[in-house]
């Protein structure tokens, strides 16, 4: 009764109602045909196949749309040529269907067409459900209804008399298929709808061609009918192939929505069925069975999965039952009289407000638990254009609406935040203290996702938001700066600018500075830590840009953002760094002077460089030694005593003090050279010169006097960690004064990794034994290596605390 329904639907306009009859049994035999071929092509031997409300909207457009274009047409065509045209231009339509929906499971595309937006998806079977409803209506009235001003028609009381008792057995319908969840329960109202309508005309004693006079049953047809019959309008002759092509936009939209509610459909069976299924090789047998249907005078269907759930339920396994379902359609196909002329029209109706409800329901009602507010607005945006203008209008229109929510969406979404890290160098204690200290100096943004014109406002706003000055160069910037030099320009930076020997020609704020935060501002903050917090907040010396997540970058972003970030900084004697670039990306950046040629040829931090790093690692690295560099190198003084064979007193000055003991004394805690040489070996390594292997065996610790130290997992013990894992992983650096192996030595086991000298090294080696023996003869002395040790343990623990991993 449903296919009964969708016809009406398809040939919902006035100049079909005389042919309905025929129309609506050529509609039987599309879904028979549809029935026959799931049976025999479906993976599924309990597969439902029949005409589809997701295609009929489309059709029904396309039927609607040639009868208006024939009547616009400048030469008057007769009846037959207007059924004709419509009828060779739906089967053709839903064969082309077909043959798209094939090659697009050949190809395995069958996900791409799921990108249609949801909410779209949404408005549009809302509209199905309200088209529904408006063509049951103007089918009990006889009314024409096509537009929402047409509703005025009726107001009148036979209108009234004739739709409402439709309209509330469909709400009924709804109501107890809701409530009670068996398979007899719709068929059993549908009999309870026709026995009260029946039963009321016996009781009345209304007869058939009363009730036909009145309205409420569809005029017999004009003579008996023949099963050949329903093909009699498919007259070559009468066909005007000019009037296709304006179809294309709707079949195109069609096109993907029959594909992307196909998809659903087997979905929901692979859900039900508890087993994947292949979405590309069901998306080939929707489209041949829509070939087929087309070539013999059909239209579009699909999978109802609700039936097919059903016979699965059942305990269906025989492809026989979809035969029989096909021959009790094509025995009512082949029938002699029509059902239209016997079943009341609100009976049909009925059945149309049931899925307008339904389908209302579930996209209009429920769907704001399921959605975004912004996506439920989408819904409601493409319904209504839909209701109100036209259907491929509402299409169009509500995925714009639905580009624009993502493009709104990914800005608020695009991860930019603050993260706090350190790179993997293992300095000397006191640089270590230090660099905890002023590490608030660097403001690391981690950004995630592609980067267009769109989130480039947002970077820049949370580059202002993070950046700090004091509050004497705010002053005086926004005092002495001029607007002479344009926001997109590439400045050179002098240090000097800091000082404040620039231009004074305007006394204006330039974009460079405006937005900036002062120290001072931070008063909140500053309030719940004393200066001698361990963590202060600091003034802003270097920008680190980590794109690790980053996929890729417009060149609106490159020229309104980062070239706009550049030239904040560099007039605030910040540096920025980027780390992780991908080539394309980083091409791009140099394509538009983000690195200037000077940039890329210096390591100083005193120019305010724009830089870029393989890693981030490495880029930390960077920005710790320029906050360093102000203090003496501990490699300087490193140099001075080992040049001039103080050897004892390097590692003394390394070593945190003691605690007391006399220096003369046995007892003592000083390293010299009559002590010093009794525990310590000193070794020195060429760079690329390994100091120890992964999986060795531990005999000591190190302390470096002099160099860098590359600590790493090989290559090959990477790959053991599983798939995926490829080359050496960088653990750590060691620098001046910073211990090695003190962690494998601890927990009594073989080296963990594998240290190299990155360039030529002073080490000092402890072993073990010496270690032992130490802490008996030279307990004092033991317990400044000892303390040594757990410093630095305990710093790394603070430090893994407070850095983001």
């Amino acid at each position: 009764m449903h296919v009964c329904s969708f016809s009406q639907i398809i040939f919902r306009d006035p100049v079909f109602q005389p042919y309905l009859a025929d129309l609506v049994k050529l509609t039987m035999v599309s879904g028979a045909v549809h029935q026959i071929c799931f049976s025999v092509l479906s993976t599924l031997p309990f597969a439902v196949g029949q005409v589809q409300d997701a295609g009929l909207i489309f059709l029904s457009a396309i039927a609607t749309s040639i009868v208006h274009s024939l009547h616009k047409a400048d030469t008057v065509f007769v009846m037959e040529e207007v059924l004709a045209t419509t009828l060779f231009t739906l089967c053709g339509s839903t064969a082309l269907l077909g043959v798209a929906l094939v090659i697009t499971g050949k190809l395995r595309w069958a996900s791409f067409v799921q990108y249609l937006p949801m909410p779209v998806v949404g408005g549009y079977f809302a509209f199905i459900g309200f088209f529904c409803l408006q063509a049951g209506v103007a089918m009990m009235s006889g009314k024409e209804v096509k537009e929402i001003t047409d509703w005025a028609q009726l107001t009148d009381l036979k209108s009234f008399y004739l739709c409402a008792p439709g309209i509330v057995a469909g709400i009924f319908m709804w109501v107890v298929t809701q409530r009670i969840q068996h398979f007899t329960i719709l068929p059993m109202c549908m009999l309870t709808i026709l026995a009260l309508f029946f039963g009321s005309m016996a009781v009345s004693g209304t007869s058939f061609q009363d009730a036909r006079a009145y309205g409420w049953i569809a005029p017999l047809p004009n003579a008996t009918m023949n099963f050949l019959d329903i093909y009699k309008h498919f007259q070559p002759s009468h066909f005007h192939a000019e009037f296709m092509l304006d179809q294309l936009p709707s079949w195109i939209a069609m096109y993907f929505v029959v594909a992307f509610s196909s998809s659903l459909d087997v979905a929901a069976i692979e859900m039900a069925l508890h087993k994947p299924l292949d979405h590309n090789a069901e998306l080939q047998t929707v489209g041949w069975s829509n070939v087929i249907s087309g070539l013999t005078g059909g239209f579009t269907g699909s999978y109802i999965f609700s039936s097919t759930i059903f016979s699965m339920k059942s305990g269906v396994d025989s492809r026989l039952t979809g035969v029989l379902v096909f021959a009790l359609e094509l025995a009512l196909v082949m029938s002699p009289f029509s059902i239209i002329s016997y079943v009341p029209k609100l009976f049909f109706a009925s059945l149309q407000t049931l899925i307008f409800v339904d389908l209302f329901m579930e996209w209009i009602v429920h769907a704001r638990k399921s959605m975004y507010v912004s996506e439920y607005l989408i819904v409601w945006f493409t319904f209504v254009v839909m209701v109100l203008w036209n259907l491929q209008a509402g299409i169009v229109l509500g995925i714009v609406g639905a580009a624009f929510n993502f493009i709104v969406s990914y800005v608020e979404s695009t991860s930019i935040r603050r993260v706090w890290k350190q790179s993997h160098v293992k300095r000397q204690f006191k640089e270590r203290i230090s660099l905890l200290k002023s590490r608030g100096s660097i403001v690391t943004l981690e950004l995630d996702g592609y980067i267009f014109f769109g989130s480039s406002v947002n970077i820049m706003a949370q580059v202002r938001k993070h950046v700090l000055l004091t509050t004497d160069e705010l002053l005086h910037q926004r005092s002495t700066r001029s607007l002479s030099t344009s926001v997109m320009a590439t400045p050179n930076f002098n240090s000097h600018r800091l000082h404040g020997r620039t231009s004074t020609r305007n006394n204006a704020a330039t974009p460079a500075n405006m937005g900036l935060m002062a120290l001072d501002d931070m008063n909140e903050y500053l309030s719940e830590y004393s200066a001698d917090a361990p963590i202060p907040a600091c003034r802003t010396r270097f920008l680190v840009l980590d794109f690790d997540r980053v996929t890729g970058i417009d060149v609106t972003a490159v020229r309104s953002g980062f070239n706009m970030i550049k030239q904040m900084l560099v007039e605030n004697g910040i540096s920025l760094v980027f780390a992780n670039l991908p080539k394309h990306i980083e091409a791009m950046l140099r394509l538009h002077d983000v690195f200037d040629d000077n940039d890329m040829n210096t390591n100083s931090c005193d120019n305010v460089p724009t830089k870029a790093f393989e890693t981030l690692d490495i880029a930390l690295e960077w920005c710790e030694d320029g906050l360093l560099a102000k203090e003496v190198p501990v490699s300087d003084s490193a140099s001075r005593l080992l040049q001039s064979g103080r050897i004892m007193q390097l590692l003394d000055v390394l070593l945190p003090k003691g605690g007391g003991g006399s220096v003369e004394h046995v007892g003592g805690d000083k390293v010299d050279d009559v002590t010093g040489p009794l525990y310590v070996q000193t070794q020195s390594f060429e760079k690329g010169q390994l100091i120890y292997t992964c999986g060795g065996d531990v005999d000591g610790f190190y302390v470096i006097g002099k160099g860098l130290v590359d600590v790493y997992l090989p290559s090959t013990e990477h790959k053991k960690m599983g798939p995926g894992f490829t080359g050496r992983k960088r653990i750590m650096q060691v620098t001046n004064g910073g211990l090695l192996g003190d962690v494998d030595m601890i927990l009594n086991k073989k080296h963990s990794f594998t240290a190299e000298a990155r360039s030529n090294c002073f080490i000092f080696f402890i072993p073990t034994a010496a270690m032992d023996a130490m802490k008996q003869q030279h307990p004092n002395l033991a317990a400044r290596f000892d303390k040594a040790i757990m410093r630095s343990m305990a710093l790394h623990i603070l430090e893994v605390r407070v850095a983001d991993e």
